[in-house]
């Protein structure tokens, strides 16, 4: 990873975290995506302070400009981008609706990172072998396309929701790598990790999760494998439940449905 670009979206904790460090400690320069800018400063310090190579890109997923200055601000100084994580994630307890009008949990987990990848295509084709890894989970096994009502506004409930977005990263790994033949695009489920997500469930639940979950460091490990081993060149399209690759949900397998959610968040985006 020596000498490689790599852009780390939620870098301020957890996976995102985790991921980081490594790919730092690998010799990447890594951009920490922060949506608390001083949170990610911390981190930037901490990674230089080690000698590693890092610098910070304040982004919301949830905001369309915000997405829009990231891309301009990483444009300006990097010609390429080696690796691209899509580590960001949020649940809620109710629903909310951001700036652009969008469910916030579809925006930050789907809508954002589909935005941010589109932005930051030209970059990626510069690089000699370019690679996508979108963080996924489990939890699309149980989403479900509503064409009709994809951001749920009627019958909104916080696991639907993350797992329809979910659903919708997956899908829109299958069409990138499709429209993207010469990149390595694939999802992950990192397993179910003790990591910031949980702050939404109520305080005595999301304690016990802290205290039987596995670390994020143990989750990152996935995702560090699919930015990194040389031995993932070529692979494209996949999804993987930790370290192996699994077929992923039926619903997540539809070249149709993919095609037409790509069209869809670029109207939502655009």
């Amino acid at each position: 990873m020596r000498g490689k670009i790599v852009l780390v979206t939620g870098a301020t904790s957890g996976i995102g975290l985790e991921t980081a460090r490594a790919l730092a400690r690998m010799g990447a320069h890594v951009v920490i995506g922060a949506r608390d800018a001083a949170r990610g400063q911390v981190v930037v310090d901490e990674l230089l302070k080690r000698g590693a190579s890092a610098e910070l890109l304040p982004i919301d997923l949830a905001s369309w400009a915000s997405v829009r200055r990231a891309f301009e601000r990483f444009a300006t100084t990097h010609p390429r981008l080696d690796v691209l994580v899509n580590n960001a994630g949020t649940v809620t307890r109710g629903r909310q609706i951001t700036a652009d009008g969008h469910e916030r949990i579809w925006a930050t987990n789907f809508l954002g990172p589909f935005l941010l990848t589109r932005l930051l295509l030209p970059r990626l084709r510069e690089a000699s072998r370019p690679r996508v890894v979108n963080v996924s989970s489990a939890a699309h096994f149980g989403g479900r396309m509503n064409w009709e009502d994809l951001e749920l506004s009627q019958g909104f409930r916080p696991f639907r929701a993350y797992s329809n977005s979910k659903l919708a990263l997956v899908l829109f790994t299958q069409e990138l790598a499709k429209r993207e033949p010469r990149f390595s695009v694939n999802a992950v489920h990192p397993g179910v990790i003790a990591t910031r997500i949980w702050r939404a469930a109520p305080a005595p639940i999301a304690f016990l999760l802290r205290l039987v979950l596995p670390s994020a460091k143990k989750g990152a490990a996935p995702v560090i494998r699919l930015a990194a081993a040389a031995e993932l060149d070529g692979v494209s399209g996949r999804y993987f439940d930790k370290f192996r690759e699994v077929p992923p949900a039926p619903a997540a397998t539809s070249e149709k449905d993919a095609a037409r959610l790509w069209e869809i968040a670029e109207g939502a985006t655009a």
